[in-house]
C-alpha cells in the first residue's frame, strides 16, 4: 500500500461486529483498481470487535482505539484527522458495498463541490432510502428520496445536505471546516457540517449513479441524544431551514406517498398542493403546532430526525 493512498475510508465503530465482519469482508471487492486504506476508530466497544479486529490482517486496515465512547461525531474527526489520502470516504459499517459506488461520487467532487453524497436502499425493505436531505417546514431534515418509486441512474442532483452514512470529501476541506461538531452525539452532526460547508461556499450534490444498501439505524443508541441533538440544530439552523422547508417540503410529501397514497394526510396534502400552485405562503396554522410541538419536545422528550 502507497504511504499515501488515493483515497481513505473512514468509519466509526461501536459494537455490532457482525455489521462490521460484513462491512470489511465487502469493501475490498467494491474498491477493486482504487488505491485505498480504511482507518477504523473504535468507540471503546464492549463486545467481540476489539478482539477481532485485533485479528484482522489486512495492512490497508489501520485500528485506532478511543479510551471510551465520545460518539460518532468525535470517531469521524479522529478518523479524518489519521487518514493519510487527500479524499475520504466517510461510511457507517452498516452499509451493503457492490462495486462502483465510489467511481461516480469521485467523479462529483469537482472543483467547487465540497460533499458528495449517494443513493441508498434500505437494506430491510429494498426501497430508496435517501438520495439527499430536504427540510420540512418546521425546520427539520428528511430524506428526499425516501420510498420514491424510483430515480434517474445518472447525473448529480444539489442539496443542501446528505447524510454521512456515505459521503466523500476532501480531507483539507473537512479539517478547516472544523470536522462533525462534537457537541452533537449520534445525530445531526452531519447536516450541520453539510449547512456550514455550505455558508462557506462549498457545494454539496448526491452522484445518483452510486448505489449502496444501509441496514438505517441499525446501531443500538442511535436516537437516546435526539432531544438536545434537536434543541442545537434548532438553534443554530432552525430559522433558515424552516424557510427552505415551505419550498422543499410539498413536492417532496407528496411525491413520497405517490405508493402509499392511503398514509397522506387531508390537510397537509391540500396544504402542499396550494404552495405548488403558489396559492399559499408562509406557515399555515397545523405548521406552527407542529414546530410548538416539536420545539416542547426538544425541552423534554425526542424527537427523531
Amino acid at each position: 500500500m502507497a504511504d499515501r493512498p488515493a483515497v481513505s475510508v473512514v468509519t466509526a465503530l461501536y459494537n455490532e461486529w457482525p455489521l462490521t465482519a460484513d462491512f470489511l469482508a465487502a469493501l475490498p471487492g467494491s474498491l477493486t483498481g482504487w488505491d485505498w486504506e480504511c482507518v477504523l476508530v473504535d468507540n471503546a466497544s464492549t463486545d467481540a470487535t476489539p478482539s477481532r479486529l485485533g485479528e484482522w490482517r489486512d495492512p490497508r486496515v489501520r485500528v485506532f482505539r478511543e479510551p471510551g465512547n465520545r460518539g460518532y461525531a468525535a470517531a469521524n474527526n479522529r478518523g479524518v484527522r489519521e487518514a493519510r489520502a487527500p479524499v475520504v470516504a466517510l461510511l457507517n459499517n452498516d452499509l451493503v458495498l457492490t462495486p462502483g459506488w465510489l467511481e461516480p461520487m469521485e467523479e462529483a467532487l469537482r472543483p467547487g463541490v465540497g460533499i458528495v453524497g449517494n443513493v441508498q436502499w434500505n437494506a430491510r425493505t429494498g426501497r430508496i432510502d435517501h438520495a439527499g436531505i430536504v427540510f420540512n417546514p418546521w425546520g427539520m431534515p428528511e430524506h428526499w428520496g425516501q420510498d420514491y418509486g424510483r430515480l434517474p441512474r445518472t447525473g448529480t442532483v444539489s442539496f443542501r445536505a446528505v447524510t454521512a452514512a456515505c459521503c466523500l470529501l476532501r480531507r483539507e476541506d473537512f479539517l478547516a471546516t472544523g470536522g462533525f461538531d462534537e457537541g452533537f452525539r449520534n445525530g445531526f452532526e452531519d447536516v450541520d457540517y453539510c449547512l456550514r460547508a455550505g455558508s462557506a461556499g462549498a457545494s454539496v450534490v448526491v452522484a445518483l449513479a452510486s448505489r449502496v444498501g444501509h441496514w438505517v439505524s441499525a446501531s443500538a443508541g442511535r436516537k437516546d441524544a435526539d432531544s438536545a441533538n434537536t434543541r442545537r440544530f434548532l438553534a443554530r439552523w432552525g430559522a433558515s431551514t424552516r424557510e427552505w422547508g415551505l419550498h422543499d417540503w410539498p413536492a417532496h410529501y407528496l411525491r413520497r406517498h405517490l405508493r402509499r397514497p392511503w398514509a397522506l394526510n387531508a390537510g397537509k396534502t391540500v396544504d402542499a398542493l396550494l404552495r405548488l400552485g403558489r396559492l399559499r405562503r408562509g406557515p399555515s396554522p397545523w405548521m406552527n403546532d407542529r414546530r410548538r410541538a416539536l420545539e416542547g419536545r426538544a425541552t423534554g422528550g425526542g424527537e427523531g430526525r
